[in-house]
């Protein structure tokens, strides 16, 4: 259970994750503790696993799976923000497309990327292809209709993607013409839409919550997408 503090470390941490990638790597890894201790709680074991970060970013949650004993090879489409975690092997790569082996890794850590990808199927199907027999996949994200599941452009998203583009570029200098080109790369995200595809891969959903709240509306039908700030899925192969 977390405390009063937890919540008020995480909004100061988060406030300040853009200014540069050492503070972004701080705010993964801030939460990352938190994703890692409640993965252990429902059993997940990371000490000697083969374990894949995909879309690794800055890192942040790289170090911690490492740190719980995890062999760890952190994969992204850029090497730029990774913040070269000693012990970490850094592939560069395109996760929709994996320059991997199938059936080498016990564990895929997914986080923030499914509504970066243009085509998620793919995204699940290398994350199948490449797990182990009973291999397991954290997989995470922010709902495009919760209060922060349009990334740089919340909370105008509720408004319309042009309106949203409009004031985004206006106030937060965003460089974006459209949701999904060059600068943004972002796609409307679901939670019934990844469910969806994770069944249809032939994955078993262990469980389906909430990161970091006590109330778990990810399970809310209709008003889960708009109170859902980040999604978590655990799935087996």
């Amino acid at each position: 259970m977390l405390k009063l503090k937890d919540y008020i470390d995480f909004y100061k941490i988060a406030k300040r994750r853009a200014k540069s990638s050492s503070d972004y790597f701080n705010f993964e890894n801030f939460q990352s503790e938190i994703v890692i201790k409640s993965l252990k709680s429902k059993g997940v074991s990371f000490n000697g696993k083969m374990v894949l970060d995909v879309g690794s970013g800055t890192g942040g949650y790289s170090l911690n799976l490492l740190n719980n004993g995890a062999k760890v090879v952190a994969l992204d489409i850029i090497k730029d923000y990774f913040q070269n975690v000693k012990g970490v092997g850094f592939v560069l790569g395109d996760a929709a497309n994996m320059p991997f082996k199938s059936n080498i890794f016990d564990f895929v850590f997914c986080s923030s990327l499914v509504e970066h990808v243009k085509e998620p199927d793919e995204l699940i199907k290398e994350i199948k292809r490449i797990l182990r027999k009973n291999g397991m996949c954290y997989l995470s994200f922010p709902p495009f209709w919760s209060p922060v599941g349009a990334h740089q452009f919340k909370p105008f998203h509720y408004l319309g993607e042009n309106i949203a583009i409009k004031f985004s570029r206006k106030l937060y200098h965003v460089r974006s013409f459209r949701y999904d080109d060059e600068y943004g790369k972002l796609y409307i995200r679901t939670i019934r839409q990844v469910r969806k595809l994770i069944l249809k891969n032939s994955f078993k959903i262990k469980s389906m919550t909430t990161r970091m709240s006590p109330i778990n509306f990810a399970r809310i039908p209709l008003i889960g997408d708009f109170f859902t700030w980040h999604v978590e899925f655990l799935i087996k192969k």
